[in-house]
């Protein structure tokens, strides 16, 4: 166990490390200043890092943009994490599931596509042209019981009567969910994904040719379900539902269900068991 003024001096050298490389990224040429800095910034850290693990402490990861997240990359460097991110940290760039979360403009000018043509808004839009729509949020609430905060389907784009829907869910920060799970890096639960894709079965099951839509349809289980990427604000979570079973007698349904963000498998439940019930 080392002693308290070892742990004191360790602490001493991160603070210096941290408080001399505070520096903000300049806002246009100074980019080899930036980068020197960023530099010098890794090696004070991983100075630090060493004489505060050998004084027995446990250094976390800090959040935060700019200074702070180069900070917080090199220390997770000296943890054993990627080179990768410590040169992107260096950058200004905070990597968060893959897409940077802050960006120092300068270096991002310099290194970025010389002459790329702009695209502007009318083209992105665009890319969803030929997007059809099947149920619009009017026509699901008119189906669904589910209103705000908990109708988590909000266009459907494919449907087959009976058979299986293909439908989105757009993924905002203003949910009320992300004010705790979690503060500081926002990710949809996986309950609430589940949740969407049970939403987009009921769209298939109550209505015609399974069910006229009386009653209420619950869920009775659930089996082999799977996440593969976190799903965070700004994603499109495109679900799609397929009845497997129907078994009207006793107003069970069978369906298996998979949901992508950007072309990628994000989730995938191999059954969902649910129950029509009727009021009598």
């Amino acid at each position: 166990m080392a002693s308290a003024s070892l742990q004191s001096s360790a602490l001493a050298l991160v603070s210096g490390a941290l408080g001399a490389h505070a520096f903000v990224a300049p806002p246009s040429a100074a980019v080899s200043s930036a980068r020197g800095q960023a530099a010098a910034a890794d090696a004070s850290i991983e100075a630090a890092m060493s004489a505060a693990v050998g004084a027995g402490l446990q250094p976390r990861m800090i959040g935060g943009t700019g200074a702070a997240t180069a900070v917080a990359a090199a220390l997770a460097t000296c943890l054993g994490t990627t080179v990768a991110r410590r040169r992107a940290a260096a950058h200004g760039i905070a990597a968060s599931h893959g897409r940077p979360r802050a960006v120092n403009v300068a270096v991002a000018a310099e290194e970025g596509e010389a002459g790329a043509e702009w695209s502007g808004a009318e083209k992105f839009s665009a890319l969803t042209n030929a997007v059809p729509l099947k149920l619009d949020n009017v026509a699901i609430a008119k189906i669904l019981p589910h209103r705000y905060p908990f109708l988590l389907v909000d266009k459907v784009v494919e449907f087959e009567a009976g058979k299986r829907a293909v439908g989105v869910k757009n993924v905002t920060a203003n949910e009320p969910q992300f004010t705790g799970h979690f503060p500081d890096r926002p990710i949809m639960p996986g309950v609430l994904m589940v949740e969407a894709m049970a939403q987009l079965g009921g769209i298939v099951a109550l209505q015609e040719p399974v069910s006229d839509g009386k009653g209420e349809f619950f869920f009775a289980g659930i089996d082999g379900i799977k996440f593969r990427r976190p799903v965070v604000p700004g994603d499109t979570l495109v679900m799609e539902m397929e009845l497997k079973k129907w078994r009207p007698k006793y107003g069970i349904a069978k369906m298996t269900g998979k949901a992508y963000v950007d072309g990628q498998l994000a989730l995938e439940v191999k059954e969902f068991t649910f129950a029509l019930v009727r009021e009598s």
